[in-house]
């Protein structure tokens, strides 16, 4: 595909089966639906701001938007790296208000899970949002 990047992608499927047979609690099926849904954040964004397709980076490290040769504007920038921590806290708090009707031990892990990738993506290091956030604020 022109638009997805993948390195390594004999380590990166053998780490996603590892941790998928290993999982027998379902968290981390949990956990990587909501780092899917935070970059579905993005990219809605990112679909909104140039219409046109990301294009993706998938690593061991995880998935990320391939920003480079696209110039944004501090405000632009600043909103799409901000858009994917914000879906993750808005699915958060929609599956808190859910589970005042009906609770489960899944919403509740997926709440967290949303809840912890959106603070976790918030950290100022590496290709992490809150840098991001941080160098559009900077001039």
């Amino acid at each position: 595909m022109r638009h997805l990047r993948v390195r390594r992608p004999v380590l990166l499927l053998a780490a996603l089966w590892f941790a998928l047979y290993r999982d027998h609690s379902g968290l981390v099926r949990v956990g990587l639906l909501a780092a899917l849904l935070h970059e579905c954040g993005h990219v809605a964004v990112w679909l909104a701001l140039t219409r046109s397709l990301p294009v993706l980076r998938l690593s061991v490290r995880g998935v990320g938007l391939d920003v480079s040769g696209v110039h944004l504007s501090r405000r632009q920038a600043f909103v799409l790296a901000l858009a994917g921590p914000l879906t993750n806290f808005a699915l958060c708090a929609g599956t808190l208000a859910k589970m005042q009707l009906r609770a489960s031990y899944w919403g509740y892990f997926f709440a967290a899970a949303n809840l912890a990738t959106g603070l976790f993506n918030l950290l100022p290091v590496g290709d992490l949002d809150g840098r991001r956030l941080l160098q559009s604020l900077w001039p």
